[in-house]
């Protein structure tokens, strides 16, 4: 079913007579690139079962007209919203829908002193229908990664004692655009040592020395559509711990890809892996979740955790990424991006799970 209509169906189910999407600066480009084509950084969607508008300024006039088959509005006066409530006040609607979650107070005054109607969130409707993959979309995740895995080993050769995290983490974005890609999904995370104990740390210019741990979490993007791998690996010779901890990550995520289904809850599924960790006297150790959805966000909904008690969706495309981190020691992540399936996970990554060793 064509994305439009079935949105508009959904929000014909809640009485909405209208929706409007901002989209400035980023607050809500996935929707609008989702819902319109348009993948500017500054428009705003108007979408009834009747007519649907994009409005923005010269900048993009023309890429509107080649990337979506909305009605063009061009705006060029000095303030958007009159343009924007322009177009609403030609359509009359009583209740219009807005994504809460993307856009400010100060937006939202904006608007509503401007055009007076009922204001209601619509981010449960887009969220719905984003968390749920077309084939079309599973596939541009899967060249994603691709690109993204083809980029990771064509960099593991330069990586040696005394290079900077960021000097690779540089070189990696730079293969990963050569191969085709949009870009990078979010900022590449590369660090060493004792700082692979960070989540989510920056690469430094922190160099690599012998014997020590090296992490990276990585992702392109293709056609908008993001990918997201960890893998870490151990420069040297790991010493009985390293190994202990890198074996118990590697057995959760093993046992999770394996049980892992369209019939169990998020929370379910975190807890196969949690339990694994636990059972092997790491678990203060792993303090995020087990995964998060992959769209044209690099995190999406469903989540995989504590405290997602739905089930999991058929066709939604997650990550699955137990760790152990020991503060001022080192820390271990292995990511893969898998579609779920009714009755088991599709692993959309490739590359080797097991411990490697320069």
């Amino acid at each position: 079913m064509d994305r439009v209509k079935k949105f508009v169906e959904a929000l014909e189910k809640e009485n909405i007579e209208a929706a409007l999407i901002c989209n400035v600066e980023y607050s809500s480009r996935p929707t609008t690139m989702y819902l319109s084509g348009f993948t500017g950084s500054f428009s705003f969607l108007v979408i009834t079962k009747d007519s649907q508008f994009i409005v923005t300024d010269s900048r993009y006039f023309e890429q509107a007209k080649q990337q979506t088959k909305f009605t063009l509005v061009e705006h060029r006066g000095s303030n958007i919203y009159d343009t924007v409530v322009g177009v609403l006040e030609t359509i009359k609607p009583k209740v219009v829908g807005l994504e809460f979650s993307r856009i400010s107070h100060d937006m939202y005054l904006k608007l509503s002193e401007k055009y007076q109607a009922l204001y209601k969130p619509i981010d449960h409707i887009i969220e719905q229908m984003r968390m749920i993959k077309e084939p079309q979309e599973v596939e541009f995740i899967r060249k994603a990664i691709q690109i993204s895995e083809e980029a990771l080993l064509k960099v593991l050769p330069l990586v040696k004692e005394g290079v900077a995290e960021k000097d690779i983490a540089t070189e990696l974005e730079y293969q990963m655009k050569l191969l085709g890609a949009d870009g990078i999904a979010f900022e590449t995370i590369v660090i060493t040592g004792p700082r692979t104990a960070l989540p989510h740390g920056r690469a430094s210019e922190r160099r690599l020395r012998m014997n020590e741990p090296v992490l990276f979490d990585f992702g392109a993007k293709f056609n908008g559509y993001c990918a997201d791998i960890t893998r870490t690996f151990y420069f040297g010779k790991p010493d009985e711990k390293f190994v202990k901890v890198y074996n118990t990550v590697f057995e959760a995520q093993s046992l999770a890809l394996e049980k892992g289904s369209g019939r169990m809850t998020g929370k379910e599924l975190d807890s196969v892996a949690r339990t694994h960790i636990s059972s092997c006297d790491f678990g203060e150790y792993f303090g995020h979740g087990l995964g998060h959805g992959l769209g044209l966000e690099v995190h999406e909904t469903p989540r995989v955790n504590q405290s997602n008690e739905s089930i999991l969706p058929v066709g939604a495309v997650v990550t699955i990424e137990p760790g152990i981190y020991i503060e001022g020691k080192f820390g271990v992540r292995i990511e893969e991006d898998v579609v779920v399936h009714e009755d088991h996970l599709e692993r959309l990554t490739h590359l080797e799970r097991k411990l490697q060793m320069f």
